[in-house]
């Protein structure tokens, strides 16, 4: 029985030195890991099972665990599918950040890219820099309504259209001058079939178009 309870015992250490040596691991190699601690990579917490986020970074993890693995390439991966990457998410958006450097970014803004309901409130860092983007629109597939986002890097006359996937347009959102910022615009398709959609994002010369699909 002492035998047995001794084995336990030393499972039980062995088992906790790992975690603790596994989670400050994980939380120092993404930028602002911190925040979020264990439930960067775990659903709820430490112990729990690997969220998505966390999936795709054990795949990049070796066995001794001293590699660095936040690149450009993981930035630019949504893992959680919520429309927005890893990078928006963790305020790093290029991928550009390097262990042991300031975090980029405001931390207030970081979410947690291994949860699919974690939308970034903002998809530019605290420096404010603009630039032309349009963001997948969120939640994608939607029904009856859902949200774009777009981001302007200087005063422009906007517009933004939605259309049909035989290229007809079904409505305008957006048509005016606007100036530097990132807004955000509601989409209302209560009306319309299901089906894919398109929506047309135009910026002066800067034109995006992105697919996203009405589930009724």
């Amino acid at each position: 029985m002492k035998k047995i309870l001794s084995t336990l015992m030393l499972v039980v250490v062995f088992s906790s030195t790992i975690f603790l040596v596994g989670r400050p691991f994980r939380t120092s190699k993404v930028p602002h890991g911190s925040n979020f601690s264990c439930n960067t990579c775990h659903t709820n917490g430490g112990g729990s099972q690997l969220n998505a986020f966390g999936l795709v970074v054990e795949s990049k993890v070796t066995p001794n665990g001293t590699e660095s693995f936040w690149t450009p390439e993981l930035a630019a991966l949504d893992s959680d599918g919520d429309g927005f990457t890893n990078g928006e998410e963790l305020q790093d958006p290029n991928g550009s950040w390097i262990e042991g450097t300031p975090n980029p970014g405001n931390a207030i803004l970081v979410t947690n890219p291994g949860d699919a309901n974690s939308i970034p409130t903002s998809i530019f860092d605290e420096s404010n820099v603009f630039t032309f983007q349009l963001a997948q629109n969120y939640p994608n597939p939607f029904n009856p309504s859902t949200s774009i986002r777009y981001e302007l890097k200087d005063s422009r006359v906007v517009t933004l259209k939605i259309y049909n996937s035989l290229g007809q347009e079904v409505k305008t959102l957006v048509n005016k001058l606007q100036s530097a910022g990132i807004y955000e615009v509601n989409f209302n398709a209560t009306g319309l079939n299901s089906g894919v959609y398109f929506y047309s994002f135009q910026a002066g010369n800067f034109i995006e178009t992105k697919k996203m699909t009405l589930l009724k």
